[in-house]
């Protein structure tokens, strides 16, 4: 049996579940049939590589300060959900569990049955798991399944989670960037957007996921309407901003100055940045003023955001306030939490987009290659009514949109997401 230390970032998650559903789904399409014994037996094997993905919570006592993981050899329980398609309303159930830390695994998985090849849809618990965990473990499922041995790299466990190691602050001149970067944010946060809700049932933690898929040529398209220094995420954040401007036009909401985007960034060092399954993602927040009505102006915006807090390493600002031991003042520390959601166990954004970039998921033997992958993100609270997700698999992208059913019904995520691909391609 092993122990490790809950992290600040899988702490956050934890505390989070308690209003939302914490689920991050990570799916595949192949080409042909994948058998249920041998996809169980891959599952398992890719459990016994990586330890976290058979992780429970330890059950806290009174005078419990610290959470524990307790990792076992085995997982206490496990069994894969076999579904004849469509696969919406399967993947729609199966997203809106928040699977059960006090056992383990702290993962679900379910195999939909459909004409045009099989999808492996697994929704993972996000103290344990981020998007970039959930494709690392899909690809040692897919490498199990045809007899080859799991690609394992990086750093032990232990020491890949030691965030103040990884990217504490060292020194004042670390600090600097971040500490500008939450300035800013603080300043910029005057009325944020909340999309407007519609057709939702006003309770429950029910998710919803649509899905779109964007052919080469529309991928083409979208990038060639990049500005100059522009990324394709830095496209698809201006996007996501501008559908939200647009959905809520007319309708009666709140007025707002800012539309923020809640931005993952992935803490992995570089040389490892695909593997080690475990909660890596910290966050950072992306603003398009409301009045922005064009795409390459709110790209622009955006690129110039993004570039910098890449180049400044901003990102790990939040381990700065939340790790135990770190050496910020006390007053700064107050002054930096008054923002973070994480922190105060709300969510003040009104939206999350994640990208985990162009997939690179091995065939799966004798079932096939994959053909499609999608990737969502949870709407981190009951006040955030959508997220998006998106992944890229050779020349396509595939962007999947969870939506709280407390706000929005199926219909109104579709059109979400429809308004989006216009957005994209024409805004």
């Amino acid at each position: 049996m092993q122990e490790l230390r809950v992290t600040s970032l899988d702490e956050a998650f934890v505390n989070l579940a308690n209003d939302a559903v914490m689920s991050v789904h990570f799916e595949v399409r192949v080409a042909g049939r994948l058998d249920a014994d041998k996809l169980t037996r891959a599952i398992k094997e890719a459990m016994a590589a990586h330890p976290l993905s058979r992780a429970r919570l330890r059950a806290p006592t009174l005078g419990t300060r610290t959470l524990t993981w307790q990792i076992d050899d085995e997982a206490d329980f496990f069994a894969l959900e076999v579904v004849d398609g469509p696969a919406g309303p399967a993947r729609d159930r199966l997203q809106s569990l928040s699977p059960d830390l006090s056992a383990s695994p702290p993962f679900r998985a379910m195999l939909v049955r459909e004409d045009g090849g099989d999808r492996l849809i697994l929704n993972c618990h996000h103290a344990a798991f981020d998007g970039m965990s959930a494709m690392r473990f899909t690809t040692s499922i897919a490498q199990a399944y045809a007899g080859d041995p799991i690609d394992l790299d990086g750093p032990t466990l232990e020491d890949a989670r030691n965030l103040r190691k990884l990217v504490g602050s060292r020194s004042i001149e670390d600090l600097k960037p971040r500490v500008a970067k939450v300035g800013k944010d603080i300043l910029n946060r005057r009325r944020i957007a909340r999309l407007a809700p519609e057709g939702g049932m006003q309770t429950g933690r029910d998710h919803i996921v649509s899905h779109l898929k964007l052919t080469a040529d529309e991928v083409a398209t979208v990038s060639g309407k990049r500005p100059k220094g522009a990324t394709l995420n830095d496209v698809a954040i201006a996007a996501h901003a501008l559908t939200i401007i647009g959905w809520n036009a007319g309708r009666d909401v709140k007025p707002a100055d800012t539309v923020s985007v809640l931005m993952p960034v992935n803490l992995r060092a570089k040389e490892w940045s695909n593997h080690v399954v475990s909660n890596f993602a910290s966050y950072l927040t992306i603003f398009v003023p409301t009045d922005v009505t064009d795409l390459t102006t709110a790209t622009e915006i955006v690129r110039d955001e993004t570039q910098l807090v890449k180049e400044n390493g901003a990102a790990g600002w939040i381990v700065d306030i939340l790790e135990p031991g770190n050496k910020l003042p006390a007053a700064l520390k107050r002054g930096l939490t008054s923002m973070l959601p994480l922190v105060e166990r709300q969510f003040v954004e009104t939206t999350a987009l994640s990208n985990l970039g162009r997939l690179a998921i091995p065939d799966f033997g004798d079932a096939g290659a994959v053909t499609e992958a999608w990737f969502s993100p949870p709407p981190l609270s009951p006040t955030v009514p959508i997220a998006l997700g998106v992944a890229g698999l050779g020349r396509e992208m595939f962007p999947g949109f969870p939506g709280g059913r407390r706000a929005l019904d199926a219909t109104a995520v579709d059109r979400f997401a429809a308004s989006y691909r216009t957005t994209l391609l024409e805004g």
